[in-house]
């Protein structure tokens, strides 16, 4: 006897349902299951030793010495130019000269009735002696030669005008006008420096130069340069300073000066000034020195950074003594060995746990 089995269709049904309702439940606990977010990863520096900071150190820039603006007296136009920028050039050279045929003219002018009147005064004064003329007669001629001599003197003035000559030994820094072109009076046609010494400007901030006007005798300031390009130290005397700030870098202006040696440093060159403060009477800057990257600016000129410890990370107030090229001088805030943030800043809240790379060794 055989028994057939018929298949249920809905058995297959069933089983997909199951299927599916197990991939729904799976992705559900999935959704339910947190993935940790990774945690941040900072670099910090540990603080070294308190540090003596009796020198501090400027960007400067050479500048032309006694630079001066050559200009004529008189109106005209540019008949020769005798330089070009850069050359050296010696006191009493002529630089340029503007059109002189007038000038040239009214000399010979003058020439002339100047020689006419001495001759003249000196037969009437011949005539004076014999009793042939009388003495308001030899006085005006003797007036006339008087004017005469002054004209003739005011010509000469005028034709010297003509020409502008280097004021001392120099360089000439720019030549400011075209041959052929037309100058007036005072309108500044070349402009000379000198090579004979070596002048650096540097802006300083306002707060060293009330410690430098209280030196005794402020002209035996002396600091040491470092020239870019150049090897080794020049030391440098002080020639002059601002008396105010400078409307655009808010700071005062300091000038230094040496002898030039061998060839002059160019205009425009960078410069380093090292200033020595214990050297001139002042106490030195005592504090711990940490990178600018560390520091986060408050209100009211108030500054804090991060200190790491025991895994988490926490702000702290410190107080900034100033502002170096090396970093910051910290007063207070900081012990020695303590690992302060230097990366990720805006990212920390305080507490948060983080890892981190130490990018010094404190010493």
């Amino acid at each position: 006897m055989t028994i057939s089995v018929q298949r249920i269709p809905g058995s297959r049904c069933v089983r997909g349902l199951l299927a599916i309702s197990g991939l729904l439940l799976l992705a559900a606990c999935e959704q339910d299951r947190v993935t940790p977010e990774p945690q941040l990863t900072v670099a910090v520096y540990e603080v070294g030793g308190a540090m003596v900071k009796r020198e501090r150190k400027f960007n400067a820039m050479v500048v032309p010495a006694d630079l001066t603006r050559v200009s004529f007296r008189i109106p005209g136009k540019i008949s020769h130019l005798a330089v070009q920028a850069g050359q050296q050039v010696t006191e009493g050279r002529i630089l340029a000269q503007i059109e002189d045929s007038i000038q040239r003219q009214m000399l010979a002018d003058t020439m002339a009735q100047y020689q006419l009147s001495k001759r003249q005064l000196e037969r009437a004064q011949n005539l004076h002696k014999r009793g042939s003329l009388t003495s308001a007669q030899r006085d005006q001629l003797q007036a006339g030669f008087r004017l005469a001599e002054a004209n003739l003197k005011l010509a000469q003035a005028r034709l010297s005008y003509t020409v502008v000559k280097a004021p001392f030994d120099g360089i000439v820094a720019e030549v400011k006008k075209e041959l052929y072109e037309s100058v007036a009076v005072g309108e500044t046609v070349i402009t000379v420096y000198r090579n004979d010494r070596t002048d650096v400007l540097a802006n300083i901030p306002d707060t060293l130069p009330a410690k430098i006007y209280r030196i005794r005798d402020i002209t035996a300031l002396k600091a040491r340069a470092v020239f870019s390009g150049s090897p080794g130290a020049h030391v440098m005397n002080y020639l002059k300073a601002s008396t105010a700030r400078n409307p655009k870098t808010q700071s005062f202006q300091f000038w230094l000066t040496m002898p030039a040696s061998g060839t002059p440093f160019p205009p425009g060159r960078p410069v380093t000034i090292t200033i020595d403060l214990q050297e001139v009477g002042f106490g030195a800057d005592t504090g711990l020195l940490l990178p600018l990257t560390a520091l986060e600016a408050g209100a009211e000129g108030a500054f804090r950074v991060w200190r790491y410890e025991n895994g988490v990370v926490t702000p702290a107030p410190v107080q900034v003594g100033r502002i170096t090229q090396e970093g910051a001088l910290i007063l207070s805030g900081l012990w020695a060995g303590d690992l302060i943030v230097t990366s990720g800043l805006y990212r920390l809240r305080p507490g948060q746990a983080v890892d981190i790379q130490i990018q010094n060794q404190g010493q």
